[in-house]
């Protein structure tokens, strides 16, 4: 009996040695992949016009001479975790007037291409298909901002159209300078 209360002891003693914690791994933070989108914009006015320049979203009153913009991205196959968001240095130009909230929309196909670049218009382009996010383009005069628009599953090409409301008649408009350091962007690999 007092080998049988002895090895109970010492049994006893090693499970709360072998449960004590140690200290967890240090964990560092991984850095997100960029991607830049190839912007294409279209005009309601022209809508057989192709090549037209800039990131410029705009409706007049009436809903009547609207401008929509692409925004595509290319993102490497296996890629994970993809967040359309933009990003605007300190006191970067955006021009807006009236309605400037942007609706973002995924399309039902990519972009088409050319040897002149991305070859759309607005009776040859993309169509929206859900809208997936809305989106007022604002930056800061003091400090850098980034706005959060959605997250995806990531594809090879993602294509969004972005517009002033559908549901607005109000005039509205939105413009920027789209490079990559600022604008539309997709993080992934977070």
């Amino acid at each position: 009996m007092k080998n049988f209360l002895a090895a109970t002891i010492v049994l006893a003693s090693g499970v709360f040695v072998s449960a004590t914690p140690v200290g967890s791994p240090t964990l560092n933070a991984r850095a997100c992949s960029t991607a830049y989108p190839t912007i294409a914009r279209v005009d309601s006015a022209q809508p057989v016009a192709s090549y037209l320049p800039g990131f410029v979203v705009s409706q007049d009153a009436g809903a009547k001479k609207k401008q929509d913009a692409f925004a595509e991205f290319t993102i490497p196959a296996g890629s994970y975790g993809c967040s359309l968001e933009a990003y605007f240095p300190a006191g970067y130009p955006i021009s807006s007037s009236g309605k400037a909230q942007v609706y973002v929309y995924s399309t039902d196909k990519p972009l088409s291409f050319s040897p002149r670049g991305s070859d759309v218009s607005w009776d040859y382009s993309p169509q929206a298909v859900s809208q997936v996010g809305t989106v007022t383009f604002t930056s800061d005069p003091a400090a850098p901002k980034r706005i959060f628009i959605n997250s995806f599953a990531c594809q090879p090409k993602m294509t969004y159209r972005f517009s002033i409301s559908r549901d607005s008649t109000a005039a509205g408009a939105v413009s920027f300078q789209q490079t990559n350091g600022a604008g539309l962007r997709m993080t992934y690999n977070c």
